[in-house]
């Protein structure tokens, strides 16, 4: 094969302004030197198109085609980078330049589930970025840092979180505009929270996102005292929403009880909120059930009864027994009524009204634990805090409010947990019954939880009631000796005090005569019932109380006119049955008495004022009582009364003949075992 030789080297012939310049220039030591690469040669310039115009300009033109590739795209970001790029754009943004500003406000508004989603580790080194830069953050870029806080966190790994949690401390502690929108989405998410499934994350359930927001709760609000205010602002805010399912409130409520162990400061603001929603809540369930019959009642009471109340314990049980991070099985409560847009509104109306009743139901029962918690505790000074919380949240919540009807039994089986407690809270009833520094409505309401409380307190022991009732009846002469001088005819205006107290006397004396017999009192054995077995043997009761009630009685105020007459109807079966009174010419006589009307037309700040609730009013001019330990029946929550609770027995000798007067029997103890299911104290209403 031929091989072709390369042409003959021939070098240029040099010219003569060449020739002259070599010899004049002196030879020099010949140096390897390397083209500056600030200039172009010949050869790089030929490439180029010389402009027909000397002032024309080159344009660039990029291809659309080409993909740019930014940091979020690379494997390793330098995260010092992302520091001065986050600077200059808010920089910028603040001399008006938003185009860096949205490229990273969208880096958190971006849909994670998208293909070309941000990654978590580009997200966190933006997040460590704005945390460098968070005394930049003023007002000009709230709407960064509110994408920044609204994004999704709680779904990413641990470092993400960290990084999160450190950044919401920074921007809480050097912007504090931004403490409120902090914790409000805080807040939020400690309602019921989907299972976060990041692309390039693990998967985070309910309880685990519950636990990272506890924690950043807690984190947040050791660095700025002024947070827990705004926290306990914000728990009740949430609370106040009307929630349709019992699963939603719920799922709030047991987060905001598990608060307490993660910000202690809070506990009071918590407790309070909880128990003013639910005695919001209860109070709507009692009135929306005034009008109803008790077939309506008892359907509720039996939908509530079901398997979901042995549901409800199990899930508890095994909720608190579990760590694990599962899914939604931890929660509480299971929807198992389909929704139906089609029912008609009565049924509707129904199906909310057992919804929220089993809220009242399922609240109940995690305060009693609470508290029942707290009261087990070795520490004494636990224990005190513990009751003078219940005390405080009954004379401020409890007390003024009409219609409630479970709330109180708090406090009831609280305050019989030792003879300190009890001694406690009857004295705190009658401070609260015989201080006339308070209204009217809120004494007389403080002798129905008086009344209540010693007439079906178990534990409450003869002696106290024995005691009780006798320092009721000294108020009671002397507010007749006070009133009776001026008196012609019964009037709840000028005398509702008189009429409150022996409302009081009445109800004690119905519930408890068999301990106020003095061989009762004066017994050492315990046996208190067994000198009633003889059947010859008279009841007694002691003599200075039966004077007091008697002189009541027949006094021109004439109580029974005025009293509610169900419990004037049993007090008069029982002390003839007894053998103590025989009250039938005059209850026969008041039928033609009349009471006072005059203050209809009178201005009278206590009757007539704000605070004056005219619900209360009577139908009949007689005081409507409230009795507010009725029957329990709210079938999850029950558990915790039993046995402390005393029911109505009936009148003693008295023999029903057929079956026809066995219902007409029992419909009257019904009845007056649930005296007074919407009211709330002892008020008047004027004869027609």
């Amino acid at each position: 094969m031929a091989v072709i030789a390369p042409p003959p080297f021939r070098r240029a012939p040099a010219t003569a302004q060449s020739s002259s310049s070599v010899s004049k220039t002196p030879l020099k030591p010949s140096s390897i030197s390397r083209r500056s690469t600030l200039k172009r040669s010949i050869d790089d310039t030929s490439l180029l198109t010389v402009p027909s115009s000397p002032t024309k300009r080159l344009r660039v033109k990029f291809d659309a085609d080409v993909d740019i590739v930014s940091a979020d795209d690379e494997d390793d970001i330098d995260p010092l980078v992302v520091n001065e790029q986050v600077r200059r754009a808010i920089e910028r943004h603040l001399a008006y330049d938003h185009e860096a500003y949205e490229r990273i406000r969208g880096l958190f508004t971006a849909d994670h589930d998208k293909e070309r989603a941000p990654s978590t580790k580009a997200l966190k080194y933006h997040v460590q970025a704005l945390e460098v830069n968070v005394t930049r953050l003023r007002r000009e870029c709230g709407s960064l840092v509110h994408s920044v806080i609204s994004s999704e966190w709680v779904g990413r790994d641990e470092s993400y979180v960290s990084a999160f949690v450190r950044f919401l401390g920074s921007l809480a502690v050097s912007q504090g505009g931004y403490i409120s929108s902090i914790i409000g989405m805080l807040v939020d998410l400690l309602g019921p929270q989907k299972t976060r499934r990041l692309p390039d994350c693990k998967v985070v359930r309910q309880p685990k996102i519950h636990r990272r927001v506890l924690e950043t709760i807690r984190y947040v609000t050791q660095l700025i005292p002024i947070a827990s205010s705004v926290l306990a602002q914000r728990i009740s805010t949430k609370l106040d929403f009307d929630f349709s399912k019992a699963k939603d409130r719920m799922t709030y409520v047991e987060n905001f009880m598990q608060l307490i162990q993660y910000t202690p400061e809070v506990t009071s603001e918590v407790l309070n909120s909880i128990l003013q929603q639910l005695i919001k809540l209860d109070a709507s369930v009692q009135a929306a059930l005034e009008d109803d019959d008790d077939d309506a009642v008892d359907d509720i009471l039996q939908h509530m009864t079901s398997s979901q109340t042995l549901a409800y314990h199990e899930k508890r049980r095994s909720s608190q027994a579990s760590s694990s991070d599962e899914d939604s099985a931890a929660s509480l409560t299971d929807d198992s009524e389909s929704e139906d847009e089609d029912t008609d509104p009565t049924t509707a109306q129904r199906k909310q009204q057992k919804e929220d009743m089993r809220q009242v139901d399922m609240i109940m029962d995690v305060l009693f634990e609470y508290y029942s918690e707290l009261m087990r505790s070795n520490i004494l000074e636990a224990r005190d805090n513990a009751i003078e919380q219940l005390i405080t949240q009954f004379n401020r919540f409890i007390l003024p409010t009409h219609r409630s009807r479970h709330p109180q039994f708090l406090i009831f089986h609280f305050a019989q947990a030792d003879a300190t407690k009890v001694d406690r809270f009857l004295t705190h009833c009658l401070t609260v019954f015989l201080d006339h520094k308070y209204s009217p409505v809120i004494r007389h309401a403080a002798g129905a939880y008086l009344s209540g409380f010693v007439g079906r307190g178990k534990n409450v022991s003869p002696v106290l009631v024995h005691d009780t009732l006798d320092l009721l009846c000294g108020e009671l002469n002397q507010l007749r000796l006070k009133y009776e001088p001026s008196s012609l005819q019964p009037d709840v205006k000028r005398y509702g005090d008189f009429y409150a107290m022996f409302q009081a006397v009445m109800y004690i004396f119905c519930m408890r005569w068999k301990d106020l017999s003095p061989s009762v009192i004066d017994a050492e054995d315990g046996d208190e019932y067994s000198d009633l077995e003889d059947e010859d043997q008279p009841y007694s009761l002691p003599r200075a109380i039966q004077d007091s009630i008697h002189a009541a009685i027949y006094s021109r105020l004439n109580p029974l006119r005025v009293c509610y007459p169900d419990i004037v109807q049993m007090f008069a079966r029982l002390t003839h049955a007894l053998e103590i009174f025989y009250l039938t010419p005059k209850l026969e006589e008041n039928k033609r008495v009349r009471i006072a009307t005059s203050w209809r037309s009178v201005a009278d700040s206590t009757l007539n004022g704000p605070e004056r609730d005219t619900s209360w009013v009577g139908e009949n001019g007689m005081l409507e009582g409230h009795f507010p330990y009725d029957p329990y029946h709210l079938p999850i929550s029950k558990h915790w009364v039993e046995g402390e609770y005393i029911e109505w027995e009936g009148v003693p000798g008295e023999v029903e003949v057929d079956s026809e007067a066995e219902d007409e029997d029992d419909e009257e103890v019904e009845e007056f075992d649930m005296l007074a299911d919407a009211g709330d104290t002892l008020v008047v209403s004027e004869e027609e």
